[in-house]
């Protein structure tokens, strides 16, 4: 792939500029986000001494359960999707986190698109949790001197600037953009090779028509075979010639001369190894005078042409009889 970028760098690298480009407008287009913390605390109910000294027992039963079992319900309450959507009307944001990790400490975390909106979110997280609390003890008719009471530490007015959604946004705009960009130069590096393979394939020469050497396919792959086919060609001729130089006066069923083939290794005279050759001398026909000499005559109607048989090697003998 790199390789690629790099053969291919006038495609690749105005694209990459274009992608680092449209990287910088949306940093500078996307807004950071906001985020103010604030925290409350939970007060218990004050110890009550009676005339005898004596402790009054506090009667709260969200006391005996504990200040988790208290923090949750108001969490639940707070949290709400009504309340959220009602937040949202007003103006505030729905990006809030309430969490009970330190009991009995409420910690909450509002973001916001402006340090005021964040600021007026957590401001409102507050007096959501103080009145959920009380909520939840008047309830259960839970005494005025017995109420778990809230302590605000905070309010949210220090503000923090969130760079996170904005590190996501150029993430993926670099990311789109290098994907583009090798999408692209693939493409186009496929076409350009395409194209050249075309143009190379028009250059060569076209291929050969269907009659053209169709004849002879053995003869081309078999050197032996074309000279065998070649000397009984030439022997055809030289018989065919005799055959209409035979008078009209010879007998029905007269042979032609028989031409042996010719063997290599042996001079053009010696007819060793060769069958008996047989003539049937008979008158020749002459020739007019204004016919030309090198010019064999046509045969008569009734000559018979015998065709020798081919001694070479590649002339199939199957069936074949041989003579004595």
């Amino acid at each position: 792939m790199t390789k690629l970028l790099f053969r291919r760098w006038r495609i690749s690298l105005p694209l990459l500029l274009t992608a680092l480009v449209l990287v910088g407008v949306a940093s500078q287009t996307v807004q950071p986000d906001y985020s103010a913390k604030a925290h409350i605390q939970l007060i218990p109910p004050p110890v009550v001494t009676g005339p005898d000294g004596r402790q009054k027992p506090i009667k709260n039963p969200w006391f005996d359960l504990g200040y988790a079992a208290l923090g949750n319900a108001a969490v639940i309450d707070v949290t709400r999707q009504s309340v959220l959507k009602q937040m949202v009307a007003d103006g505030l944001s729905d990006n809030v986190t309430v969490a009970v990790d330190r009991v009995p400490l409420f910690e909450i975390e509002a973001v916001g698109s402006s340090p005021a909106q964040a600021t007026a979110t957590a401001q409102r997280m507050l007096t959501l949790i103080k009145e959920a609390v009380a909520e939840r003890q008047a309830s259960l008719q839970v005494a005025e001197s017995d109420l778990i009471t809230t302590l605000a530490l905070d309010d949210g007015t220090e503000v923090e600037v969130q760079n996170s959604k904005l590190m996501r946004v150029m993430v993926v705009a670099l990311g789109a953009g290098l994907l583009l960009t090798a999408g692209v130069t693939i493409a186009v590096d496929a076409l350009l090779r395409r194209r050249a393979r075309r143009r190379a394939g028009g250059g060569t020469e076209p291929p050969a028509a269907v009659g053209e050497g169709a004849g002879r396919p053995a003869a081309a792959a078999n050197p032996a075979s074309a000279a065998a086919s070649a000397s009984f060609d030439g022997q055809l001729n030289q018989v065919v010639g005799a055959a209409a130089r035979v008078g009209p006066g010879s007998a029905v069923g007269a042979a032609a001369p028989r031409v042996p083939p010719h063997q290599p290794g042996t001079a053009s005279g010696d007819r060793a190894g060769q069958p008996p050759r047989r003539d049937h001398p008979g008158p020749e026909r002459p020739l007019r005078g204004d016919a030309d000499p090198r010019r064999p005559a046509s045969a008569s109607a009734d000559a018979t042409v015998v065709l020798p048989v081919s001694h070479s090697n590649t002339w199939p003998r199957g069936g074949r009889t041989e003579r004595p």
